[in-house]
């Protein structure tokens, strides 16, 4: 198995397992390193497409997280 192959499986599991998860910050976290997983193996794969909608998700999860973050801190 290639490096680019399983840096997609790895990839398929982290979002495949946010699914699952109940709590939104550990769903989010998990969510998160998925799409890192799916950006790398776009830039390795120079495919545009994966690299755009990825950096849009890793973007809005780490929003998300800093406000359930300072949302809990608050608490």
């Amino acid at each position: 198995m290639e490096t680019l192959d399983i840096i997609g499986w790895i990839a398929s599991f982290f979002v495949i397992s946010s699914f699952i998860i109940n709590d939104m910050l550990r769903l989010r976290i998990v969510n998160l390193v998925g799409a890192t997983c799916w950006l790398i193996y776009g830039i390795i794969d120079f495919s545009s497409s994966i690299i755009f909608l990825n950096i849009v998700i890793v973007s809005i999860q780490f929003i998300k997280i800093s406000q359930l973050l300072k949302k809990k801190k608050s608490l």
